[in-house]
C-alpha cells in the first residue's frame, strides 16, 4: 500500500479487527503532522514525541470503538490536544501542591525555629532571674508572675512602694546589663505572659 493514500472505510474496518499493517499505514500517514501539532502547542520536542506516542497507543486500544466514517487524521488532531490539556492541568496540579508544600514547610520550620529560639532565650532569662539578689527576685516575681501592684507588694513584704520601685529598678538594671549583647529583644519582658516565668 501506497502510505501517501489516505485511508478508506475498509482500512478503518481491517484496524478495527487488529490488522497491524493498516495501523502502521496510518502512522505512517500520520506521524509527522501529529508531531508538528504538537511541538505547536508544547513547543518541548521530548514532550510533543511523548504525546504523538501516547495518542497512537490510545488509537490502537480504542480500535474496535471506531466508526467506519470516522475521519482519523481528526480524530487524532482532536486526542492530541486533549493529551496535551490533560498534561497541562496535571502539571499545574502537582506545581502548585509542590509549592504550598514546600511553603507550608518552609512556614513550620520558621516557626519551630522561633518557637526553639523564644524557648532558649526564655530559658536564659529564668537563669538570669535565679541569681538576682534575693529580695530583687522576690519583688520581680510577686510583680510579673504573680501580678501583684507595687502597693501590694510593699503592704505584704512590710516594705516601702519606693523600696519595692528599687528593688524592681535594680532587678531590671542587672539584667539588662547580664543580657546584653545576646538577647536584648528580652526586654520585653514585661509585656511577656507571666507564667513564662518560674520560680
Amino acid at each position: 500500500m501506497n502510505p501517501n493514500e489516505l485511508l478508506n472505510k475498509d482500512d478503518i474496518i481491517a484496524m478495527q479487527n487488529s490488522d497491524k499493517k493498516v495501523f502502521v499505514r496510518v502512522i505512517d500517514l500520520y506521524y509527522n503532522d501529529m508531531y508538528v501539532y504538537s511541538k505547536s502547542l508544547c513547543r518541548d520536542e521530548l514532550l510533543a514525541k511523548d504525546l504523538v506516542q501516547d495518542i497512537f497507543f490510545k488509537l490502537w486500544e480504542k480500535r474496535d470503538t471506531l466508526n467506519e466514517n470516522t475521519f482519523i487524521k481528526g480524530w487524532l488532531y482532536k486526542s492530541i490536544k486533549h493529551k496535551y490539556l490533560d498534561h497541562i492541568k496535571k502539571y499545574s496540579r502537582e506545581t502548585y501542591f509542590l509549592e504550598k508544600t514546600f511553603s507550608d514547610t518552609l512556614t513550620t520550620v520558621i516557626q519551630q525555629e522561633y518557637d526553639e529560639n523564644l524557648n532558649r532565650k526564655l530559658a536564659l532569662l529564668e537563669q538570669e532571674i535565679e541569681v538576682l539578689p534575693k529580695k530583687c527576685k522576690q519583688v520581680l516575681i510577686m510583680s510579673k508572675k504573680e501580678g501583684l501592684t507595687n502597693i501590694e507588694i510593699a503592704d505584704y513584704l512590710g516594705i516601702s512602694i519606693k523600696t519595692v520601685e528599687g528593688h524592681l529598678t535594680k532587678a531590671f538594671k542587672i539584667l539588662k546589663d547580664n543580657l546584653n549583647g545576646k538577647y536584648q529583644l528580652l526586654f520585653t519582658f514585661m509585656c511577656l505572659d507571666s507564667n513564662e516565668l518560674n520560680e
